[in-house]
């Protein structure tokens, strides 16, 4: 969304007027939330976050969690954005969603219902994993190692699988990583699989998902096996910078 011009911020120079505003958008979200497609529920649900708590300081959830990741990413996005510029966005968020709202409001006409200023907990429209209710026969290597089959994938694998990555854009060692797996990722590891090797969107190590997930089992595998804690992602950072504050001791 491009950013407003601060005469668009139509309310006195007054903090609690801002809050007020900011509160009143937060409860017509909640009264019609059924109503906004999820990419702008992830958009707001973002900025309310950075509005409220801050700069995004969770551990980035695991892969399975697919809304809680989705959630995660919209805030973790925002990076250090001011809570004045997160409640100004979010209203003129609110305001390009209902514009009869706004004008509602600009007129003084009092919200009704709606309650506090909590976020509402809602379903986000997610494809389901693909591994799901799958037969066993239509399985790759990759849905048993999901499946934490270790007894398939040590029957399965080959060693052109070490460093192929799904269409996802994950290889074996990520999905074994991020389901904490110690015994399938010591198998891929031991069979050559590249420890450093990268996703395909952020271009994140195992490492990196083991740092952010707090798996140390994992971190002390991977750093046996000589992982390059330097390694940068996409966004250039390293596991240490997004690793959660339970290893952080294993990685210094």
């Amino acid at each position: 969304m491009d950013s407003q011009a601060d005469s668009d911020w139509e309310f006195d120079d007054v903090d609690d007027e801002k809050d007020v505003i900011f509160t009143k958008a937060t409860q017509q979200v909640q009264k019609t939330h059924d109503k906004i497609v999820p990419n702008d529920l992830l958009q707001l649900y973002g900025l309310f976050k950075q509005a409220t708590v801050g700069e995004c300081n969770a551990s980035k959830p695991n892969i399975f969690n697919m809304q809680a990741r989705a959630k995660w990413s919209a805030w973790q996005e925002l990076g250090s954005m001011s809570s004045e510029e997160a409640k100004k966005r979010y209203v003129e968020k609110v305001k390009e969603l209902f514009p009869q709202w706004y004008d509602d409001v600009q007129k003084g006409v009092k919200s009704d219902g709606g309650g506090g200023t909590g976020w509402v907990v809602h379903s986000i429209e997610l494809p389901p994993a693909d591994n799901e209710e799958k037969p066993e026969e239509d399985k790759t290597i990759f849905d048993f190692v999901k499946d934490r089959n270790f007894s398939k994938v040590e029957q399965l694998l080959n060693k052109s699988d070490l460093e192929t990555l799904d269409d996802t854009g994950l290889g074996l060692i990520h999905w074994a990583t991020d389901a904490n797996d110690v015994t399938i990722l010591s198998l891929l590891l031991s069979s050559g699989c590249p420890v450093d090797l990268r996703d395909a969107e952020d271009q994140q190590t195992a490492l990196h998902y083991a740092a952010s997930c707090g798996h140390a089992e994992c971190v002390r595998l991977l750093l046996q096996y000589g992982a390059d804690k330097m390694a940068l992602d996409i966004d250039g950072k390293s596991c240490i910078d997004v690793a959660d504050s339970s290893v952080l001791s294993l990685l210094q």
